[in-house]
């Protein structure tokens, strides 16, 4: 299973911050398994997104834009001379790359007979195949510009020829991957040098993470940070160290992110929101349940096998440690030691744990 497969090459990797960034790109340039039907188009995008997504972000734009995953999902498939499809048109610039309110409905007609004749091979759907007789050869006004645009051409008038949408592009993108790995809504003096460094390297992402990164109090020391609300990130080091005699406990961690974050199957175009989205009554249940599940798998493996031994203190602190739980800003830390005690007097729960 895909799934299971990234999953757990992202609990053992030794580049953790490739495995991240692949899961953002997942949710920028989102497709569903579900339509495309083919995980080996879903794998050959996973892919793309593990070994180019710290490059240029122009020539990651064009690679997943010719990509039959996004060809299949997005509906530039059938997109021909005469009948055009507005569908990648439209989120190649609202999703992709340039967000809401920066273009106009006769851009995304423009675009739409710019990318025209860009489909995949009508013998073989896994291969892109550009059909000339299928495209649109007539001059396309696109952003106040006429010209014979083709689909490439419409990335690069984004991304390189025009510097005002080069500029919107850059800062969208530097406001996305802030949000991700720090916290969302960045003053506009912090989200005005992440976007300049940003474009001074030429959309280079690797120069953008680097730039993040070195921002004094990202991650570690700004309470901003500290207490977003993050995807269900449900014991994944747990889940590659829980297995015994070269069996896999699938359901173990599978089974538990179709409530929050089904890899492979993000909820829409958009993919995952952030914040506020992951708080509902389904998380809050199934998050503590999906690591007391995580727990009992490694315990029956050899892994934590003191499990059931150890004193509340020692036990609480070392599972919660190994869940990398930290209590929220203001909240009390004694509470997981209390329920943990709890759960221990009553022993049809603590069997229900085993």
């Amino acid at each position: 299973m895909l799934q299971q497969w990234w999953l757990d090459r992202m609990a053992t990797s030794s580049s953790p911050l490739q495995e991240k960034l692949t899961l953002f790109w997942h949710g920028h340039f989102a497709t569903q398994n579900e339509k495309v039907t083919d995980m080996l188009l879903m794998y050959q995008q996973n892919s793309l997104f593990r070994h180019a997504g710290a490059g240029s972000f122009r020539d990651l734009v064009h690679q997943v834009s010719l990509q039959p995953a996004m060809l299949l999902y997005l509906d530039n498939d059938p997109n021909v001379v005469g009948e055009p499809n507005e569908n990648f048109a439209r989120e190649l610039m609202e999703l992709f790359s340039l967000g809401v309110n920066q273009y106009t409905q006769f851009d995304v007609a423009a675009g739409a007979r710019a990318w025209t004749g860009f489909n995949t091979l009508d013998s073989d759907r896994r291969q892109y195949h550009f059909y000339p007789s299928r495209h649109d050869n007539g001059t396309k006004t696109f952003m106040g510009v006429s010209r014979n645009f083709d689909g490439p051409g419409i990335i690069d008038f984004i991304l390189s020829e025009n510097p005002a949408k080069k500029m919107t592009a850059a800062r969208f993108i530097a406001r996305k991957l802030w949000t991700f790995f720090a916290y969302p809504s960045p003053d506009t003096a912090l989200l005005d040098a992440i976007t300049q460094a940003f474009l001074d390297a030429d959309l280079d992402v690797a120069t953008l993470l680097r730039t993040i990164f070195l921002r004094t109090g990202v991650l570690f020391d700004d309470r901003e940070a500290r207490a977003r609300a993050q995807p269900g990130r449900v014991g994944r080091r747990e889940h590659a160290r829980a297995r015994n005699d070269g069996r896999r406990h699938e359901p173990a961690v599978v089974g538990w992110t179709t409530w929050a974050q089904q890899l492979f199957e993000p909820p829409n175009v958009a993919g995952w929101k952030n914040n506020a989205y992951w708080i509902s009554t389904d998380a809050l249940w199934a998050r503590p349940t999906s690591r007391a599940n995580l727990t009992w798998k490694a315990h029956d493996a050899g892994f934590l096998s003191t499990v059931p031994t150890l004193s509340v203190e020692r036990r609480g602190a070392g599972r919660l440690r190994r869940v990398r739980y930290r209590p929220a800003v203001g909240r009390n830390p004694r509470r997981p030691r209390d329920w943990l005690t709890k759960q221990r007097a009553d022993t049809d729960a603590w069997t229900d744990w085993q």
